[in-house]
C-alpha cells in the first residue's frame, strides 16, 4: 500500500506529545531520519503509516531547517503523498526549491499553478526541471523572470510551443543571449525561425543557413523514415524473446537501434520488442525492463531512458505514449487499435503544438534528426 492511501490521523495526539518539548536541533535530525527512511521505500504497513504521519506533522514546524530537511530527503521520492508534496512546494524558497526542482510528482498543471505565486528563484528552479510541458513553459514565456526564461531555453527537455516562443521574442527578442539560446533549440517552429531572421545578427542568420533550418530538410527525413518504417515492419512479426534479443543486439551493433525506431515500435503496439530494445540500449535484461516500466510511477523508466542515453527531448513523447497505453489497458482494453493509435499520434502532436490528424509517417518524419547515417 502506498503512503497516499494510509490513514495517519490516529497518530496525531501521540506525535504532538512526542515533539512538544523537543529542541529544534533534535527535531531537525528526526525530520532528516524519518524522511530518509520514507524515501528509501523500506517501510510497510504500521511503520509506513507512522512515518508518514510524523512527516505530515513536521512539515508544519515553525523552524525552516526542519521543513527543509524533509524537502531535501524526499525530493525524488515518487510515492510521496500529494498533500505533503504540495505543502512543501508552496513553502518559502529554502524549503520549496529542492522539491520543485526535481520531484516527479508534479504535473504540468501543478507546476503552472505553483508558478502563479513563485519567486524568481522558484520560477528558475521549475524552468530547469526535466521534461517541462507546454502549460509550464507557456507561463514562463509569458510571465516568467529573465533567469527563468534563460533556464527554460537552456533546458533541452522542455517543450516550448509556438506561442511560447512568440512571447519570449516580444519580451526579450532583442537580447543577444536569448536569440542565441533560441536558435540552438531543438524542433524550432518554422514561423519562429523566419521571425528571428527579421532582427538577429548576420552571424546568427548564417548559423541558421548552415544548419539548413531555414528550409525543411524533407528529403533527408523521408529517406530516414522510409528506412525505419521498413525495419519496424520486419520487427512486428511474432518473435521469441531470444529472437528479439538477437535482433536488438544486431541493430545496436549496426547503429540502427535508434530512439525513433524504438518509439515507432512502441506506438505501433509492439511493446515486447520495445522492452527488448530498451534493455539492449541500457544494458539490462528485458525482464528487468518490464519490471521497471510496469509500475504506476515513471522513475524506473526515466532512469532506464537516461542510462540508454536516448535523446532527452524525446523522453516526454515516450512517457506520453506509455501513459496513454496504461490508461487504455485499464479503461478501454478492447479499444480499436487504429483509432487508439491515432489518438496517441494526436496527443504527441499536441505536446509539440503541431496540427492534429497527422499520420504516423508525418509524425515520425518530424521527430527524426536532420541527418543521414
Amino acid at each position: 500500500m502506498t503512503a497516499t492511501l494510509l490513514d495517519t490521523s490516529r497518530y496525531e495526539d501521540r506525535i504532538a506529545g512526542m515533539f512538544a518539548d523537543m529542541s529544534v536541533e533534535t527535531r531537525t535530525k528526526t525530520a532528516q531520519t524519518v524522511a530518509d527512511k520514507l524515501a528509501a521505500q523500506s517501510l510497510q504497513d504500521e511503520d509506513l503509516a507512522l512515518t508518514t504521519a510524523i512527516i505530515e506533522y513536521l512539515i508544519t514546524d515553525i523552524e525552516t531547517n526542519v521543513r527543509e530537511a524533509i524537502s531535501v530527503a524526499v525530493r525524488e521520492y515518487e510515492f510521496l503523498p500529494r498533500n505533503i508534496a504540495m505543502k512543501l512546494a508552496r513553502d518559502i524558497d529554502e524549503v520549496s526549491l529542492p522539491i520543485v526542482s526535481c520531484s516527479p510528482l508534479f504535473t504540468d498543471e501543478d507546476l503552472r499553478d505553483l508558478l502563479e505565486t513563485a519567486s524568481d528563484s522558484k520560477q528558475t528552479a521549475i524552468a530547469g526541471r526535466a521534461h517541462l510541458g507546454l502549460k509550464t513553459t507557456g507561463w514562463i514565456a509569458e510571465n516568467g523572470c529573465y533567469p527563468a526564461i534563460r533556464a527554460c531555453l537552456k533546458n533541452p527537455t522542455s517543450i516550448i510551443g509556438k506561442s511560447g516562443y512568440s512571447h519570449i521574442l516580444v519580451r526579450f527578442g532583442d537580447v543577444d543571449p536569448i536569440q542565441e539560446l533560441i536558435i540552438h533549440r531543438p524542433f524550432l517552429p518554422q514561423d519562429i525561425i523566419i521571425h528571428l531572421c527579421d532582427f538577429v545578427s548576420q552571424e546568427f542568420k548564417q548559423f541558421l543557413l548552415e544548419e539548413k533550418r531555414l528550409s525543411e530538410p524533407t528529403s533527408t527525413r523521408m529517406i530516414l523514415n522510409a528506412r525505419e518504417k521498413s525495419l519496424a515492419k520486419t520487427l512486428n512479426r511474432r518473435m521469441t524473446d531470444h529472437e528479439q534479443y538477437k535482433a536488438s543486439l544486431s541493430l545496436q551493433r549496426e547503429g540502427r537501434l535508434t530512439a525513433t525506431l524504438m518509439l515507432r515500435t512502441l506506438i505501433s503496439g509492439n511493446s515486447s520488442f520495445f522492452a527488448a530494445a530498451l534493455g539492449q540500449a541500457s544494458g539490462i535484461s528485458k525482464k528487468r525492463v518490464v519490471s521497471l516500466t510496469s509500475g504506476r510511477g515513471y522513475m524506473g523508466f526515466q532512469r532506464l531512458y537516461e542510462r540508454a542515453q536516448l535523446p532527452p527531448n524525446l523522453y516526454i513523447v515516450f512517457r506520453t505514449v506509455m501513459e496513454e497505453q496504461r490508461k487504455a489497458a485499464h479503461y478501454h482494453p478492447r479499444a480499436d487499435k487504429e483509432n487508439f493509435q491515432q489518438r496517441l499520434i494526436d496527443r504527441i502532436a499536441e505536446i509539440y503544438g503541431w496540427e492534429d490528424g497527422v499520420s504516423l509517417e508525418v509524425l515520425m518524419e518530424k521527430l527524426l534528426p536532420n541527418r543521414l547515417h
